[in-house]
Order: C-alpha cells, then structure tokens, then sequence
C-alpha cells in the first residue's frame, strides 16, 4: 500500500493506494491535528511508501513523520511545486510560491478530466476549494512552439474562506454577530445579511474566473469543480447565480480530496515510462 497524506489548515485527510491501482477508491480518513500520534491504529495495513502534503506548517509535518517513522520506520515524501511538471505547466509568475496544495489539488483535477470530451475538444476547468481560504484556480490548453499542446494552469484567485470571513466580522467589529444560516435575496435581519453577502462573494468570485475562462478559450464552457468544507455554504447560491447567467451549465461536481487524488497521479509513472522508481530519500 501506498499511504497518502494530505494536512491541511484545520485537519489532516488520509488515503491509500492499493498494488497496481492508479487512483484511489475509498473515502478520506479525516483526522484533527491533535490525532496525529494516533495515526497508525487508525490503518488496519503497513504501508511500504508515503506521500505527502503540507500546509499546515512545521509542527503538523514534525507530528506526522514522526507518528510514520515510529509505526513504520518510513520516511515522508512531501511533494510540492517540484513535482509533476512532466503532467501539468506551471504558469505562476514564481512557481515555488505556489501553494502546495493547490497545485497538488490541480494535479488531482488532471487526473479526474483527462478522458473528458469537453476537456480534450478545449474546454478550460476550473477547480474551486471552500477552505480556510477559497482558492478558484482554472487549467487550460497552451499551444508549444512545436505545435503540441499540453495542459496548463493558468492562473487563479486567493480569498478569505466563508468562514474566515464570517469570524472577521464579528472579531473586528463591536456589533456584528458571527452569522450563521444560508443566503436569501433579500435579507431582512443581520445574520442573514451577513451570510448572503458571504455567499455572494464565494459565488461572485467563481462566476468571474468562468466568465475569464471562457473568454480565454474562444467561449468554450468552463468545466466546473469543487471541493473544500465550507462548499455547503456557498452551494445554494452558486447555483442559483449559474442558473440565472446560463440555464444550459452542468452543475460544479464535487471532489473529496482532490490534493490526495494529485498525490496518488504521482505514485503512478508517467504515460510512456517504465514503473516508477523507489525514492532515495524524502524531502
């Protein structure tokens, strides 16, 4: 088996690859931070390789390797912007800033659209995560000097999550209360206020990179993916606002892990190369 880990912000996502599969098929285990020493009874299996991710900071990593080396004896891999430039163009200005997550999550959306028609006849994807932090990053198609082309992420948009604006709210000023309950037209009390106003900003935010996306891919629908805890706060008026500017779109589809589903498309060799090699040593 191949353990995955994927330690995000507010908690850790765990999966597993088993012999010969390229992606996983069982839902994430989710564990808070305070649970990581504990991380081995959870498995009922030894894995023989662990991937991972990281944005949680140094603590978070320190627990986990060494909940891993103790259980197992096994080193982490942590994978980063580094990883997968053979699958996907990087085009932030400076790769290395890119948060690990993103991209590994970019990769993971790679993975689930590359049979896709829409997705091989041009259509650009986008991938939306509800987190602490909502990140809307889009995937494209870009013409090589050569006249290939190879898929691409393009660019994408940094925002407070719902939550997180939510909690500004209330923490930075004297009368506003930390809102709670979904989005209406037209609110008429505060909390409600709040939280369509919220909702209208995750959603807002959305629309303009589909709108962006099409008109960067000769009006070629967008194809819409989501992921992230605070999706169900956003849900509703998502797509209420996709209905009324385009009664025609499919619905966002939702990914569960879409960072573990990038780790797992790294476990696996590239199209064209041999089997994958053990790594000499984690990083």
């Amino acid at each position: 088996m191949i353990l995955l880990i994927d330690a995000g912000n507010s908690r850790v996502k765990i999966a597993w690859l088993a012999p010969g599969e390229s992606r996983r098929s069982a839902p994430p285990l989710v564990l808070e931070h305070a649970e990581l020493p504990g991380l081995a009874a959870r498995l009922d299996f030894t894995p023989r390789r662990i991937l991972g991710s990281n944005v949680a900071g140094g603590a978070v990593r320190d627990a986990l390797e060494r909940a891993c080396r103790a259980a197992w004896d096994l080193p982490v891999r942590w994978h980063d912007t580094r990883d997968g430039h053979d699958r996907l163009l990087n085009g932030y200005r400076q790769p290395a800033r890119l948060g690990a997550d993103r991209w590994l999550g970019l990769l993971g959306l790679l993975q689930h659209v590359e049979d896709e028609p829409a997705w091989r006849a041009g259509a650009p994807c986008i991938l939306a995560s509800f987190g602490t932090a909502t990140t809307i990053d889009t995937l494209a198609w870009r013409t090589q000097a050569g006249g290939g082309r190879r898929p691409a992420f393009i660019g994408g948009l940094i925002l407070p999550g719902a939550a997180l604006m939510a909690r500004s709210l209330s923490q930075g000023t004297a009368d506003l209360p930390l809102a709670r309950g979904g989005p209406v037209d037209f609110p008429t009390d505060t909390d409600a206020a709040i939280a369509s106003g919220i909702a209208a900003a995750q959603a807002g935010a959305l629309l303009r990179q589909r709108r962006l996306a099409a008109e960067a891919c000769s009006g070629a629908r967008p194809l819409l993916f989501v992921s992230g805890g605070d999706w169900p706060r956003v849900q509703a008026e998502l797509r209420a606002a996709l209905t009324r500017t385009d009664p025609d779109a499919a619905p966002p589809r939702r990914l569960d892990s879409p960072v573990l589903d990038g780790l797992a498309s790294l476990a696996r060799p590239p199209a064209g190369a041999g089997p994958a090699a053990e790594p000499a040593e984690d990083r």
